[in-house]
């Protein structure tokens, strides 16, 4: 089905690699189908070319996408190969070296350059940033101020998203993202201020109004 050129697989006899064995947000953020001894995932429910195929112990993509290649170092992490080998394109291999080593893994199948090394280092460095800001906005940040904001932002996102969108792995995928981009603006020093809520007098007049 798909091209095996462009693989990750796990390295060692004892390493499980159950198929469709991936993180909770995967699950949510892909369609699926399973197969005798493979499961096909989806970005969309009418495309007929799975994103990437999993095979157990190797995951294979046709094309050099840099999310899906990140998401199949996800997997790995996740089943807890802490040795991979990565197989096909230059482009492929280089993609799948950065995103697991940023995730500390090893990674056989691609000698990375100084600038790739360099690359590896900002994206360390950005994704604990990052990690940290989405944990901050997924506890909802309690003391107020702009982090508390952007909680209260991303609550009103996603209750427009639930409202106007029924997949819900489409509702996954559009929510990840906004937490992400917020995660993003607030590490650049943007600010969300604290939605103002009205007074109770303002509010007592408006149930007045809808009652009548």
């Amino acid at each position: 089905m798909a091209d095996p050129s462009n693989s990750v697989g796990a390295v060692g006899a004892r390493i499980p690699g159950t198929p469709g064995d991936v993180p909770e947000r995967l699950a949510r953020r892909y369609f699926t189908e399973a197969r005798a001894r493979e499961h096909r995932f989806y970005l969309d429910a009418q495309v007929k070319t799975p994103v990437f195929v999993d095979r157990g112990r190797r995951l294979i993509a046709p094309r050099s996408d840099p999310n899906a290649v990140r998401d199949m170092v996800a997997i790995a992490q996740h089943r807890g190969w802490s040795l991979v080998e990565v197989r096909g394109t230059p482009g492929f291999r280089r993609e799948a070296w950065l995103a697991g080593r940023t995730l500390d893994l090893e990674v056989r199948g691609y000698q990375p350059t100084q600038r790739d090394l360099q690359e590896l280092d900002r994206r360390r460095e950005g994704h604990t940033r990052l990690d940290a800001r989405l944990k901050e906005l997924e506890r909802g940040v309690a003391a107020g101020g702009s982090h508390r904001g952007a909680a209260d932002r991303l609550k009103v996102v996603e209750a427009v998203v639930k409202s106007r969108i029924a997949e819900p792995a489409t509702q996954d995928r559009v929510l990840h993202r906004a937490r992400e981009r917020v995660a993003e603006l607030l590490e650049r020093g943007e600010r969300f201020d604290v939605p103002q809520r009205p007074p109770a007098r303002d509010l007592k007049l408006k149930e007045r109004h809808h009652t009548r």
